[in-house]
C-alpha cells in the first residue's frame, strides 16, 4: 500500500492525518499498513512538545493497568508537558496530533513491531521515523514479575528489557493510536 524497507509497509500522514506520498518531506505521523497502527513522528526542535530528546519517567495512575505501581511523576526533561508519560499522552491528545485525540503509550509488542532487526543505531526505518535517537523508549507494559518495573525497547539494537518504572534507563516515548 505504501513503502518501506525490509517488508515494512508505511504511509506518511500530514498534520490532519491525511495520506502523503512516500516522497513527502514533511509529515507528522506514520501509519503501519500491516498492523493498522498510527505512530507519532518526533521532531528536532527542543522547544516542541514532541522533541526527539525529551525524556520522561514512567507513570500510569490506573491501578487496573499499572501492574501495582503507578511509577514516578515529573522526573524527565521536556517542554510542553509535565515530564512523565501520562502527562505527555494528555498533552499530545490536547493538541490533536494528526487530527486525533486518542493517542496512548504503546504496548511492548506494538513498540517491537516497528523495530527493524536488519538495522542498528537506530534499529528503525529513518525514512519514515526520522529523529529517532538510538536509545530506549518506554512501553505501557508493566513487568509481570514486579509491579515496580515496566518494559522498554531499545532503538539502538531492538533489545527489549525492563527497568524500574521510576528509573531513567528507558526515558523516551513514542505514542501510538489505532487506525481508522
Amino acid at each position: 500500500v505504501g513503502a518501506g524497507a525490509a517488508g515494512f509497509d508505511y504511509t506518511k500522514l500530514d498534520a490532519n492525518g491525511n495520506d502523503l506520498p512516500a516522497s513527502a518531506l514533511n509529515w507528522s505521523c506514520v501509519r503501519d499498513n500491516v498492523t493498522g497502527l498510527i505512530w507519532e513522528v518526533k521532531v528536532d526542535d527542543p522547544e516542541h512538545l514532541r522533541h526527539k530528546d525529551h525524556t520522561y519517567t514512567w507513570y500510569n495512575p490506573d491501578p487496573n493497568t499499572n501492574g501495582g505501581s503507578a511509577g514516578t511523576q515529573d522526573g524527565g526533561t521536556c517542554t510542553g508537558s509535565a515530564c512523565y508519560t501520562h502527562a505527555f499522552v494528555q498533552a499530545v491528545n490536547a493538541q490533536g496530533l494528526c487530527g486525533a485525540s486518542d493517542w496512548r503509550m504503546p504496548t511492548r509488542s506494538e513498540l517491537m513491531s516497528i523495530v527493524d532487526n536488519g538495522r542498528f543505531n537506530p534499529a528503525i526505518d529513518n525514512d519514515y521515523f526520522p529523529n529517532t535517537p538510538s536509545s530506549s523508549y518506554w512501553s505501557s507494559s508493566p513487568y509481570a514479575y514486579g509491579g515496580w518495573h515496566a518494559w522498554g525497547v531499545s532503538f539502538y539494537n531492538g533489545r527489549v528489557g525492563w527497568s524500574d518504572n521510576d528509573n531513567s534507563d528507558y526515558v523516551r516515548v513514542r505514542l501510538v493510536r489505532a487506525g481508522q
